[in-house]
């Protein structure tokens, strides 16, 4: 390519570069030569490359003279002082055309400048070589057969970009006059009827409209008879007026600032308005937003209400990548439901701490530092938010974990911080700190060059140190203040499992093992009833108690496998695979000497003795294991089915099977369970379990589990009989309680047709910030057309009734469904709800209705009945950029009370 000011064609063959040079010198010499060049190569697809008929100039009065000498004598000809200091290169589909005469240059069909970072495309370009200037335009409708070219001019620098009807572009000035441009800076388009552009890239528009629709002919927008754009940084406008379809509105703006800049900025976020009886008129979602730096940001929101209600709200994120990225929000409500002097008034104070917190794995091997806290008033969501899961949601939880690992070597040690709080009982348990020391398997016995043929090489030991700092409390009465050392509770515990495998002949896998445990205590309690004062009395002491407890056990377990195959059907074969085991355990009396953990005593006046623990409550679990009274020595039983079938292909191979058949799971499991207490001086027998699950199709998943007795039941005295069933002659065991669970999962195929709209939806900016921020709720996709979740439980139990003196069947059950499907392309209807059989009455319920409406969207949340009775509509533009352009109405569920 010659490095030119001047714009040269190309040509492939040796002919055609000697009549163009024969053309020039020409022209060098007489100034009167006209000529017009044509398309000579088809073999080049049609493209006229410009090299050929570039011409080199230099404007600066400091121009390197021997560069310009070398490249003279390199051309043969000389260059103009006037020549444009980079190179222009020019390309066309169609032709090229020079007029020698009046110095100027045609380019016709698909025409491409380069010109240093410029970037032109149109049908047609006019360069006038004199003045600098190009002219860039659609290519004329001709009589031709070939259809039009309706491809609208582009034009590109830096990160600017727009497409236009008509240009004026001057090379030296790097000035241009631009009509009917379209130009899009992030979220936002410009259409402006005319344009002047000037060299630092800023732009003055006549006639514009400012939206955040792509449509050629946008749905809305905010119309200004002059704006100036500052790219990367703001577009300015004066007074503006709201224009919706194409039809001026009664809103009018004194001016228009529109950020544009690909970084975040700081700015205020507009507030919304609502009206309720309970707290009133309110502004809500106001504040104002910190572009803090590139690695963290801050918002402060806050609501008012005209009746004295208010909250505020700060949200801050960060992220470091290839180190750390987490978000916090912390929020206080103050909620004042009607006046001191009106019945029923209530003031309710609610605060609530969320942060999540993660570190990448590649920062520092073998070290995280997580974090996931949901912390606050029991209260907060059911005062505060219109989010139904987090309505539902009985259970706040927090972790806060260090953990770090050692290489190529078996420890792990973690240390955290947990939270548990129920929001229905309002208590909440705090663990600060819990340390966690863990030494993987290894087999102390084995030598470095030993195989393994001896029997103590296959015995494995590990270790695991367990500490632990507790309290629990109820949030309505919990003080700082108060809370003193004894609040806590806590403990040290060590454990160290050994265990061994064995093959015996050749089918029976055999496992024995024990596992010691060590206690280091910091408190004791005793109760026992006093009978001088019939009260019972608890006698704490605090100071540095230790305890030992172990357990033995061996196990049996093989497999056994029945098949039958068959030769000419769609089923292939069947196979049942048995696994029976039988084990054995046994545990010491931790109530006699010498361990001494268990005391019996008296809880109330004429009762039996009862075997307790001090250290019952413990945070790291209670010495002797539960063993108390006698020592314990059952055997244990077990049966486990699994069913499957195969099936011909008929030649057709997936993923999950060969072309001969596929696998299909028709028993996933089918297990009987119990023990027998030889120890024990009666019920030896333990309860019969019987689990079974199992999946069909992949939609549906169904549970259950059953409890088997098998001894009688004593209806005269109200209890179990120390007889067996068998002992009745009543059969085997009887049933006590039973219960199945199924859950199923329907939804249509995806929608090939909405592939272009989804992707594009999944590439905006919106949807990234949705999923950045966790508001999944909010992301509505329409792929699926339909989409249903359905759950269904059932419990039966046998409870005695001491009037009738027989059993009763206690039935209890409810259902739950959710899902959504699409009324239209654009139109989604998502449900939640359940039926309680038991009071034959609705759960929870919410329906939401979505609209589409392109550059607009809107939504309906509902809560038809119900204490939380309560409505949620908005219609807003999608884009972040103008998120202030919205309609909202609600009515809150206090005002349904």
């Amino acid at each position: 390519m010659n490095p030119s000011g001047k714009i040269i064609s190309k040509f492939a063959c040796l002919h055609c570069l000697t009549i163009v040079m024969a053309v020039i010198f020409m022209f060098a010499l007489t100034q009167t030569a006209h000529a017009q060049i044509r398309k000579q190569n088809d073999s080049a697809r049609g493209i006229i490359p410009a090299d050929s008929l570039s011409l080199h100039a230099n404007d600066s009065a400091n121009a390197d003279t021997s560069a310009n000498a070398v490249l003279e004598r390199t051309l043969g000809i000389r260059i103009s002082k006037d020549a444009l200091p980079s190179v222009v290169t020019a390309e066309a589909r169609d032709s090229a055309v020079l007029d020698m005469h009046h110095n100027i240059f045609y380019l016709y069909g698909d025409t491409k400048i380069n010109y240093e970072d410029m970037k032109l495309g149109a049908g047609k370009v006019t360069y006038d070589q004199q003045n600098s200037m190009i002219i860039a335009e659609p290519l004329p409708v001709t009589d031709s057969l070939e259809p039009a070219d309706t491809t609208k001019p582009t034009f590109s620098q830096g990160s600017e970009a727009f497409t236009y009807d008509r240009m004026q572009y001057n090379f030296k000035s790097k000035r241009a006059i631009v009509h009917n441009a379209h130009s899009q800076y992030g979220e936002g388009f410009v259409y402006s009827q005319q344009v002047k552009r000037n060299p630092d890239q800023s732009i003055y528009g006549l006639h514009n409209v400012y939206t955040t629709c792509s449509l050629d002919t946008p749905h809305f927008g905010i119309w200004a008879k002059k704006i100036k754009v500052i790219p990367g940084r703001i577009i300015a406008s004066g007074p503006a007026n709201i224009v919706i379809e194409n039809v001026p509105t009664p809103v009018f703006l004194p001016f228009g600032l529109f950020p544009i800049s690909q970084t975040q900025r700081s700015g205020f976020r507009m507030p919304t308005y609502t009206l309720e009886e309970q707290r009133g008129l309110g502004l809500t979602n106001g504040g104002y937003y910190f572009y803090l730096n590139d690695y963290a940001d801050l918002l402060l929101m806050a609501n008012i209400y005209s009746k004295g209600s208010w909250s505020g709200s700060l949200y801050t994120t960060y992220a470091n990548r290839y180190h750390y990225n987490g978000r916090l929000s912390l929020s206080y409500a103050y909620n004042k439901s009607g006046e001191s002097y009106e019945p029923g008034s209530s003031i309710t104070k609610d605060f609530m701490v969320n942060w999540q917190h993660q570190t990448d794995a590649k920062a520092r091997p073998g070290v995280t530092f997580n974090a996931s806290v949901t912390a606050g008033t029991s209260s907060f969501y059911s005062n505060n938010s219109y989010n139904v899961n987090q309505i539902l949601n009985n259970q706040y939880q927090s972790n806060i974990s260090y953990s770090k690992t050692w290489a190529n070597k078996p420890f792990n040690l973690t240390v955290s911080a947990r939270h548990n709080q129920n929001t229905q009982t309002h208590q909440v348990n705090v663990t600060l700190p819990e340390l966690n020391f863990y030494m993987g398997q290894f087999n102390p016995f084995k030598g470095k060059n030993s195989v393994g043929n001896h029997w103590y090489d296959k015995i494995t030991v590990g270790y695991t140190f367990n500490a632990s700092n507790q309290t629990s409390f109820y949030d309505s009465t919990f003080s700082f203040n108060t809370l003193g050392l004894n609040d806590f509770h806590n403990g040290m515990h060590h454990t160290i499992p050994i265990s061994a495998s064995y093959n015996i002949f050749r089918f029976i896998n055999m496992t024995v093992g024990a596992t010691y445990n060590e206690y280091w205590l910091t408190e004791r309690r005793y109760q026992f009833f006093d009978n001088s004062t019939w009260t019972l009395d608890t006698s704490k002491s605090r100071g540095f108690y230790t305890a030992r407890d172990f357990d033995a056990n061996m196990q049996l377990s093989t497999r056994i496998y029945g098949q039958k195959m068959f030769k000419h059907s769609q089923l292939m074969g069947i196979r049942h695979v048995l696994t029976p085991t039988v084990g054995f355990n046994y545990r010491p009396d931790y109530a006699q000497a010498p361990f001494n953990y268990y005391y019996q005593t008296y809880l109330s006046p004429n009762s039996n003795p009862v075997y307790l623990s001090p250290y019952d409550g413990s945070v790291v679990g209670t010495p002797g294991l539960g063993q108390y009274g006698t020592f314990s020595s059952a055997i244990t039983y077990g049966l486990n089915n699994n069913l499957q079938i195969k099936l011909r292909n008929n030649g057709k191979k997936d993923s999950t099977s060969t072309t001969s058949g596929r696998n299909v799971t028709l028993i996933d499991a089918l297990a009987f369970s119990g023990s027998y207490n030889i120890a024990a001086d009666s019920f030896k027998w333990s309860p019969v379990g019987v689990s079974f699950r199992t999946n069909i199709l992949n939609i549906l998943s169904i549970s259950s589990s059953a409890s088997f007795d098998p001894y009688a039941f004593n209806y005269e005295a109200g209890r179990r009989s120390t007889r067996t069933m068998m002992d009745e002659g009543k059969g085997l065991v009887r049933f006590t309680n039973a219960n199945i669970a199924l859950s199923a999962s329907f939804h249509s195929k995806q929608n090939k047709d909405r592939n272009s709209r989804q992707n594009e939806a999944a590439n905006s900016d919106q949807y990234s910030r949705l999923m950045q921020n966790g508001g999944y709720n909010d992301y509505i996709d329409f792929n699926v057309p339909w989409n249903l979740n359905v759950a269904y439980a059932l419990a039966v139990n046998k409870t005695y009734v001491a009037a009738t003196k027989k059993d009763t069947l206690v039935v209890t059950q409810n259902a739950l469904f959710s899902g959504d499907f699409n009324l239209t392309s654009r139109w989604k209807f998502t449900f939640s709800s359940g039926y309680d059989f038991t009071t034959k009455a609705l759960t929870f319920t919410s329906f939401d209705i979505y609209r589409d409406l392109h550059c607009w969207e809107m939504r309906l949340g509902t809560i038809p009945f119900g204490p939380r009775k309560s409505y949620n509509f908005a219609i807003n533009v999608k884009a972040s950029i103008l998120q202030d352009l919205r309609l909202l109405r609600r009515r809150d569920y206090r005002d349904a009370l």
